[in-house]
């Protein structure tokens, strides 16, 4: 008796220890402090392409990449120290076992910087203080050295922020979101009706592009009295858009341009519920200035009897016309389709209707599945495991001739119970033709490992300054790198041709 008390006991005992084994964080959890944290990580990705043909792609296109895959490999490494924000990664492509380009990122807690093979004959370092915006690379010249930081990143950053800021931050907001409602009021056409069945009330506001430019002038006034606002929105802004957009002596500046503004045409916000009150369809359709590279746009969100659907229609400057759907489902299931619509004479893949004086359309439906897994324990080995699955199924519309094609990635993340040991992160990505079953895969295995040797952005002497150049040197700098890697892809194209004709010849 006192035995079987003593089994059960023990047995009690260890389903207790069980859990206790990865008490506290999670293997994605562990992975990302051993690999960016606190250690360092190191993988290497291999490529294989199999199959006769695909019409996804040239036949010469798809003959070269036969012939070039199983040549390649990545090798990707990371490392960093956990008493201080700096380290290092790299990036090395390797064809037939000899390196043929690497790229590094180096940083540390007041530069950032990086340097390539690709970009430079002898690894020049371009370094940059880490509050930098990379967006000012991008830049034309004729844009200028004043020219304002984007205000997307800011705007991503608010919408991204930990709950606990957007608690302190909520309070702030509603005042604004109050005021506006009220505005809106001004504009409001209160209508009632049925769709499907279903009755509901629906509110339609349109709003002339001047009236919504004196509105976000009387806001602003408002905004920069804030200092509580301000002061949180300075906790995730950049020190550039800090400087551009959160100083109150802004406010005349941002006026002026707010003055020279083309806002043609209105916005339109329609808002729809049912007799409960619940939400049936939110649309808002807006106009741009003459210089973005977007003329309209409307975005929705409708409910569906299986989830909401969003939905993002209109126009780009050149003529394209776009509409993007997106049904979020349970379980990490995304179902919708996406149309374009090119301006005249433009070739593209997915066109289902083509000819002469008309408008080419590039139409496809897709799935989209993701399975994030859980962790798993074997007492057998002394490991936690997790297995994670996603895949893309593209179906092209009407009479294309591209094929139906998915793309899918298997991933195992795996280690040891103790927060020293290793973890290894294991994944195929594989791309099918679902018609040929030909297929391209890359395949990574990589673990977590020991610091390694570093340099860190600081210590390199003659380093390239690139915020303290002048907007026509970085466009210059530009325009030499994108020669040499032009000059690399072709080289690396060229030799496998030649390769390969070498080949059939023999």
């Amino acid at each position: 008796m006192k035995k079987g008390l003593a089994l059960i006991l023990a047995l009690l005992m260890l389903g207790a220890a069980l859990p206790a084994l990865g008490e506290g964080y999670t293997l994605e959890e562990k992975f990302y402090q051993q690999a960016w944290k606190e250690s360092a990580y190191r993988g290497t990705v291999t490529f294989a392409a199999t199959g006769d043909s695909t019409a996804a792609m040239d036949s010469a296109l798809w003959t070269v990449i036969k012939q070039l895959a199983p040549r390649l490999s990545l090798t990707i490494e990371h490392t960093t120290t956990r008493t201080a924000d700096e380290g290092q990664a790299n990036l090395t492509l390797t064809v037939d076992g000899k390196e043929s380009a690497k790229a590094s990122y180096l940083y540390d807690e007041k530069l950032s910087g990086f340097s390539s093979s690709l970009l430079s004959a002898d690894n020049a370092v371009y370094t940059a203080a880490r509050t930098w915006d990379l967006t000012r690379l991008i830049q034309s010249a004729a844009q200028g050295e004043n020219a304002w930081p984007p205000v997307w990143r800011l705007i991503l950053a608010v919408m991204n922020a930990p709950e606990e800021w957007k608690n302190r931050a909520g309070d702030y907001l509603n005042i604004y979101e109050t005021k506006l409602g009220i505005w809106l009021q001004g504009y409001a056409d209160f209508t009632t009706g049925q769709e499907n069945g279903i009755g509901y009330t629906q509110l339609a506001c349109s709003i002339p592009g001047q009236a919504v430019k004196a509105e976000i002038e009387q806001l602003l006034v408002d905004f920069y009295k804030d200092d509580g606002l301000l002061t949180l929105l300075r906790e995730i802004a950049t020190p550039q858009e800090a400087a551009a957009y959160l100083q109150p002596s802004e406010r005349t500046t941002l006026f002026s341009l707010l003055d020279r503004l083309t806002l043609n045409g209105s916005v339109d916000v329609v808002r729809r519920y049912d007799t409960s009150g619940q939400a049936l369809l939110d649309q808002i359709s807006f106009p741009f200035t003459e210089g973005s590279p977007v003329s309209a746009l409307t975005i929705s969100m409708k409910a569906q009897e299986n989830g909401q659907e969003r939905r993002y229609a209109g126009t780009l400057k050149d003529g394209t016309e776009f509409d993007i759907t997106c049904l979020a489902g349970e379980d990490l299931i995304f179902t919708g389709s996406v149309e374009i619509t090119l301006p005249e004479k433009q070739n593209a893949s997915f066109v289902v209707s083509e000819g002469a004086g008309e408008k080419q359309t590039i139409a496809f439906d897709y799935n989209l599945m993701w399975a994030p897994g859980e962790d798993q324990y074997s007492l057998a080995d002394d490991r936690m495991t997790r297995a994670m699955e996603g895949s893309l199924l593209i179906k092209p519309r009407g009479e294309s001739k591209v094929p139906e094609q998915s793309i899918t990635l298997d991933a195992t993340l795996s280690s040891g119970s103790s927060q020293r040991s290793s973890t290894q992160l294991n994944a195929t990505l594989t791309w099918r033709d679902m018609d040929s079953d030909a297929t391209v895969t890359a395949a990574l295995i990589s673990r977590t490992v020991s610091p390694f040797a570093y340099t860190t952005p600081s210590s390199v002497l003659n380093a390239v300054r690139l915020d303290l150049m002048t907007q026509e040197s970085r466009a210059a700098l530009i325009g030499a790198w994108q020669q040499r890697l032009a000059l690399y892809a072709s080289q690396l194209l060229g030799n496998s041709m030649v390769n390969l004709f070498s080949t059939t010849q023999q």
